[in-house]
């Protein structure tokens, strides 16, 4: 898996300060993981609201940290 970086997580979540960067790349999130954390938050995913899985690791650490960032 390889390391993200600023230029990939902007071309999925538009402009990011750099503390919320620091904190998505703590979390090892691939761009996959974020994308999917994304989605998520979106309320894009298919996953949504289906109860049908549980996020654990960086998705769910992603997810919570976009979550912060629109409070």
């Amino acid at each position: 898996m390889s390391e993200i970086t600023r230029a990939g997580a902007e071309g999925i979540l538009g402009g990011v300060d750099d503390n919320t960067f620091a904190a998505l790349k703590a979390t090892g999130a691939s761009l996959a993981e974020i994308i999917e954390a994304k989605a998520l938050a979106d309320g894009t995913s298919d996953i949504a609201g289906q109860g049908e899985q549980v996020l654990s690791g960086p998705t769910k650490e992603v997810l919570i940290i976009l979550g912060e960032q629109n409070r």
